[in-house]
């Protein structure tokens, strides 16, 4: 299997070069990256691909090692990096800043983030408040006030959205997730969010492992159970709002992806994350591939594609009962 991993990253970087709505010769684009041909119309379209595949490889990683440590952590197979009501959070910053664009004219708080990040964290902060009880954070209360704080801010953002009446297009394109118009700055940006949480996952790889056991189990091993819920929680939404405050809301990528890494290598919390890293990476880039190639050239938001795999990905793992 370690002998795949290369050619497969390869071949995946690759598609996502030649592919798209407008397709690129295998040769004339070889020839282009190694300097051995001139062609302006295939270097300006490789300037905008190139940065598009890393972006969406780092994306998905981001997302998939954050659900695979959340899953670890909780003993929960049907969790993700929106554990927190991040997702709403972020989608609900997102659409006020459209809205502040729109009505008052702040175009510059529409291009900067700021705000779906500050509500993304807003949400994680607020389901962890709810979920507090005499000090300790139980796994159920969690993920039941992650559903209240989901359900609070996607009614927000639905308000708003019927308030905005205007760039709906836009909107949806954000709210299921994009990597058009993704630059070098991008690729820079989710490399610096990513590399953290993967040596934050290795470091406590042995304490993430042991949680595994059971919160009893770790605690007798001599694991700090409550700090380490709060901190990874914590750290992962931080890296999951970062990411989504630009590519966007895509989701069950951080759901499904680790329950195919564990297939692959088993349940040992270490070689996990590292495959998480690269199934995630792997299977944004092909989804966005064929997000804007299949339907070209009409581009579907890489969220819809993502969803079409893991609903009935989810529903198989209900089904069996996981």
């Amino acid at each position: 299997m370690r002998k795949l991993v290369f050619p497969i990253l390869i071949l995946s970087f690759l598609l996502g070069i030649f592919f798209g709505s407008v397709p690129l010769d295998p040769l004339e684009v070889l020839g282009v990256l190694f300097g051995l041909k001139e062609n302006p119309g295939v270097e300006r379209i490789l300037s905008l691909r190139i940065p598009r595949v890393l972006a969406s490889f780092l994306v998905g990683a981001g997302l998939s090692i954050v659900g695979n440590s959340f899953q670890n952590l909780l003993k929960n197979p049907l969790v993700d990096p929106y554990l927190l009501g991040i997702s709403s959070g972020a989608s609900f910053g997102t659409v006020v800043s459209f809205y502040l664009a729109e009505t008052l004219g702040i175009s510059w708080i529409y291009r900067i983030p700021l705000l779906s990040f500050g509500f993304s964290m807003i949400a994680s902060l607020l389901t962890l408040l709810i979920a507090r009880k005499e000090g300790r954070f139980p796994v159920t209360t969690i993920v039941l006030s992650g559903v209240v704080v989901s359900t609070l801010f996607s009614s927000l953002t639905y308000m708003t959205i019927v308030l905005l009446k205007r760039n709906v297009t836009t909107i949806s394109m954000w709210l299921f997730g994009s990597f058009s118009g993704s630059t070098w700055e991008d690729v820079l940006f989710y490399l610096m969010v990513v590399i953290p949480f993967l040596l934050y996952s290795l470091i406590f790889s042995k304490h993430l492992n042991a949680m595994a056991l059971g919160e009893e189990e770790a605690f007798i091993l001599g694991v700090s159970v409550e700090r380490l819920k709060v901190v990874t929680f914590l750290f992962g939404n931080l890296i999951t709002a970062f990411l989504v405050s630009r590519s966007g809301v895509i989701g069950f990528v951080g759901l499904i992806v680790p329950h195919i890494s564990r297939y692959l290598v088993g349940p040992n919390f270490l070689k996990s994350v590292l495959s998480s890293l690269i199934v995630g990476g792997v299977l944004l880039t092909l989804c966005d591939t064929a997000a804007r190639t299949f339907f070209s050239p009409t581009e579907l938001p890489v969220g819809v594609v993502t969803a079409l795999i893991g609903a009935p990905f989810l529903a198989f793992l209900m089904k069996r009962g996981v």
